[in-house]
């Protein structure tokens, strides 16, 4: 696995320590290299995409593998019943997505009881967009002022960025809720209410991904500059009681910080 890249393999090392022997969801896989890193060191792991166009996921990369470990999602929904898995992870995926609410929802239906979610993606704190290879891309008015429908081709032309990239990218930590982009912010803990109030509390590991790639000079405030945000969700029951609607904070892509309330 040593020509990897090291986010696949800090990925596969950790379902084998979180879940050994357990089943294994990869979320957005892509052209299947975590997974068929997987399967090589014997964990038990499927993978769904949507394979869009403009996507990162190249379904003629894995015909050998679709319907059998990489499945096709329609709709957006994850094609397993519930409660089949005992980890989900995803990579550099859910700066991609246009509902995270749904999302989350799919991911959470499909987890175990006390199943465990492993998510890596870049928020609005990262200083270099690892896509599109643009420098304060989050700070760009141009990449800020999105509409609603996720579409930044037209603010982009003058910045020589591809349509393809455009499509496939909506900037770092930007996803929708109803008609509203928003932008995720490390800097504030409230802001994964997304993850918090769907019964997929957060906790952030950047320390754990720092050990594993030997970086003893790094800190959590600088992997998130500089790369992006590793996050560990486990399943928890939701009730009345544990989980109240609270007043959370975050940050809307080209606005100043509100506050908003989220029903749970």
């Amino acid at each position: 696995m040593a020509a990897l890249h090291v986010n696949y393999r800090f990925v596969v090392d950790f379902c084998k320590r979180t879940s050994p022997g357990g089943r294994i969801l990869d979320y957005g896989c892509g052209s299947g290299q975590i997974v068929r890193a997987g399967l090589a060191a014997g964990v038990d792991i499927s993978g769904c995409e949507t394979f869009y166009a403009g996507g990162h996921g190249v379904e003629s990369a894995v015909q050998d593998l679709l319907g059998i470990r990489i499945f096709k999602m329609g709709n957006g929904t994850i094609p397993f019943p519930p409660e089949s898995f005992d980890c989900v992870v995803n990579n550099q995926v859910f700066e991609h997505v246009e509902d995270l609410d749904f999302v989350l929802s799919e991911i959470r239906r499909v987890l175990k009881r006390d199943g465990v979610l492993l998510s890596m993606f870049p928020s609005e704190d990262v200083v270099r967009e690892g896509h599109c290879g643009v420098p304060l891309h989050i700070g760009l008015p141009s990449i800020r002022d999105l509409d609603t429908t996720g579409s930044c081709w037209d603010d982009c032309s003058d910045l020589d960025i591809t349509k393809k990239e455009c499509r496939r990218d909506n900037g770092p930590g930007i996803f929708s809720i109803g008609s509203t982009t928003i932008a995720l912010t490390g800097r504030d803990t409230q802001s994964w209410w997304p993850f918090n109030g769907i019964g997929l509390p957060v906790q952030a590991i950047e320390e754990e991904y720092i050990r594993f790639r030997r970086l003893p000079l790094f800190t959590p405030w600088m992997l998130r500059k500089l790369a992006g945000m590793v996050l560990k969700s486990v399943k928890v029951q939701l009730t009345a009681a544990s989980a109240p609607a609270p007043i959370v904070s975050f940050r809307i892509a080209g606005d100043d910080l509100s506050q908003r309330q989220s029903q749970s």
